[in-house]
């Protein structure tokens, strides 16, 4: 009798402990609040880019993504990334890093150069340069000063009177001397170069002219972008009097 009584406190025990779990589980479990998973909207590649890439809305798309995948240096603002240019490559669903953007201030020239131009550089003094007034982001003509000049062939001779010409018209400067953006402290700094956004064909035609004449740059208004065709200047453009003619004998 008294061992039967053992064994049913025993199991008195043993099912009174279990409840406590089960009680101690549920109460924990209604009492516990659900993990929040928190979510940011993030900038990813929509495709791989290639380095120094000008990024364009249809490069990049917005992914959702955990905040414990989420990148500190992600960019979150399509502002902030749009219409800026990529110093490596970046692949396709990779966050885009503000580590990866090329910050505008330190842009190298080859960035700034228009599509299917070719930056030119020409040596300058203050008369060519327009009195030293000239800012990266104005828009000049190339004119040239060339002299005479005598080409003698097998039966005949050529010659090519002293003229100055409008040889390239509304192109872009670049830089003067090493500066795309010239700050205050450097403005009555006389470069010894202005840097041109020309074509191929106008390249050509500016290395010779800065080879076999003298150059000089005429500064365009904001807005003025008309292509006037001129005929050149010779001296009798100038001047009604005409030189005296000697017949050697």
């Amino acid at each position: 009798m008294e061992s039967i009584n053992k064994k049913v406190i025993f199991m008195a025990l043993i099912m009174a402990l279990i409840t406590s779990a089960l009680v101690y589980v549920y109460i924990k479990r209604v009492t516990t609040k659900p993990e929040i998973i928190e979510y940011v909207n993030v900038y990813v590649a929509a495709k791989t880019l290639p380095p120094k890439h000008k990024i364009i809305n249809e490069d990049i798309k917005m992914v959702k993504v955990t905040r414990e995948y989420l990148n500190t240096r992600a960019v979150l603002n399509s502002a902030d990334v749009v219409g800026k240019y990529l110093k490596d490559s970046v692949i396709e669903g990779e966050q885009i890093l503000k580590d990866r953007i090329v910050d505008e201030n330190k842009l190298t020239l080859v960035y700034n150069v228009p599509e299917g131009k070719r930056a030119v550089s020409i040596n300058v003094n203050e008369q060519i340069e327009v009195a030293n007034l000239l800012k990266p982001g104005d828009f000049v003509d190339v004119l040239a000063s060339f002299d005479k000049e005598e080409v003698d062939d097998k039966d005949s001779k050529t010659i090519y009177p002293r003229i100055t010409k409008t040889i390239i018209q509304n192109v872009k400067v670049l830089a003067l001397g090493q500066d795309q953006y010239v700050a205050d402290d450097k403005a009555k700094e006389l470069p010894k170069t202005v840097t041109l956004a020309v074509d191929p064909a106008d390249a050509e035609k500016l290395v010779y002219a800065s080879e076999f004449s003298v150059l000089r740059l005429s500064l365009r208004g904001v807005g003025d972008n008309r292509m006037i065709d001129t005929p050149g200047a010779i001296r009798s453009d100038i001047v009604n009097e005409k030189g005296v003619k000697i017949i050697s004998k």
